[in-house]
Order: structure tokens, then sequence, then C-alpha cells
């Protein structure tokens, strides 16, 4: 197999990364304007002014919970807020939602040499949905999201699960994703991250936050996948 080597948490490693650990919402999947619709019909609910898709896009990436107080402002109603969230994304998980250019065939083909995994902060019942919605169950082996494990990201919880349900070690694996958290958790568990620039966050970003690697195509992130696991 091919080693590489990287810098985690200040120790040189060597890596023969053969799980890939994806982030959904950002790196596979284009979940942005479901979201927002969701968001918004839940402040029309509660007599709140609707917010444009991109303000509320500016608040993904910490959790439904973390979601709604921004978008609300008031943590006071966030238990009302959480329940009406709950039916209206439930009812609309895939409406608009799709993978970004590229990743369906990048899902499929690396599923043949490598074992795929999803850690997102997204309920993990929704995660699982999607992912199931778009032909990805055979392809991807396990979903682990918000309720599945006690911590979000950047907590290394799902990592932990991820790595005991694979029966695999931290040097096998490599973490993929679109936002500043998704590197904080990569490094909490020990493991290198690969950033992808068509997300939330942009590349400039994840590059101030320490990814190893930022790619900007679904084809260069496959390229890059193949290259540092390959025999």
């Amino acid at each position: 197999m091919a080693i590489f080597q990287v810098v985690v948490g200040g120790i040189m490693l060597a890596m023969i990364p053969r799980s890939v650990i994806f982030d959904l919402d950002g790196t596979l999947v284009d979940s942005r304007l479901d979201l927002a619709a969701a968001v918004n019909r839940v402040l029309g609910d509660l007599g709140r002014p609707i917010l444009p898709d991109a303000q509320i896009v500016s608040f993904i990436g910490h959790g439904v919970d973390r979601l709604l107080e921004r978008a609300l402002g008031d943590a006071g109603l966030a238990d009302e807020a959480r329940s009406l969230f709950e039916r209206h994304y439930g009812e609309g998980l895939l409406v608009r939602t799709r993978p970004y250019a590229g990743v369906d065939e990048l899902v499929r083909r690396l599923s043949e040499d490598h074992t795929l995994a999803v850690a997102t902060n997204k309920p993990g019942r929704w995660a699982r949905t999607i992912v199931d919605g778009l032909g990805w169950a055979d392809a991807i082996s396990t979903v682990v999201g918000g309720g599945d494990v006690a911590h979000l990201k950047p907590a290394p919880d799902m990592v932990e699960l991820l790595l005991e349900t694979f029966g695999r070690s931290r040097d096998d694996a490599v973490m993929v994703g679109d936002m500043e958290v998704d590197v904080e958790f990569a490094r909490a568990a020990g493991l290198p991250c690969v950033g992808v620039s068509w997300g939330f966050a942009g590349r400039q970003r994840l590059k101030a936050a320490g990814a190893d690697w930022t790619v900007d195509s679904a084809a260069e992130l496959g390229d890059l996948l193949q290259r540092i696991s390959s025999p």
C-alpha cells in the first residue's frame, strides 16, 4: 500500500487511508434550499419575518438547534421552533436537495475499494433518509448524525463510533468536509482532513482552519483519495 505522512496535532503520522468519512451538507449534497425553506416556514408559523436564503445558509453547520436559534434570535422559542422545523423539514428532505456535480459518480466509484461513511451534525434519521433516497445505501456503509452520539462535531464521538463499527484504526481513515467545524472535528479525532471548496466555507477559510488538502471538484477529490490510498 502507498503510505503517506501528515502532521496531525503536531505529530507526524504514516497513513494508509482506506476509510473515507464524509460530511453531508455542503460536501456530498447541496441541501441549502430545502433547509432554508423549512426555516422560513418555521418563522412564518411563529409570526416572524422570513429571511433571505443566503442568511439562513450562513447559520448552517452546528446542528439544528443552533440554526434555529440564530434564525430566530430568541433561544426562548427553541422548543416550539424545533418541533415545527422537524415537521417541515421532515416533509421536504429531498425536494431540491441534490448531490454536487460529480459527487454521485465519485461515491459509487470510491465504494468499490474504500469503506465510506457519513458523519454529520444533521439528525441521523434525516441523513440516512437522504443517503437512501439518493441511492447510496449500498455505497455508504454507515451514517452517523445528531442523536446517534452524545456530542456533535467538533467532538470526536462520531469518529469513535465509526472506527469501532468499521473495526479500523485512525491511520486507515480520512475526513472530507466543507467547513471549519469539519477540520476541527478531524483534528479532535486525530484524522487528516480534505476540505472541499464548493460548500459553505470556501477554500480560504478551509486553508486557514488547517485542512491538510483543499480540492475544488469531485474529480480532484477522487484523484487525491485514490492517490493517497492506492497500492
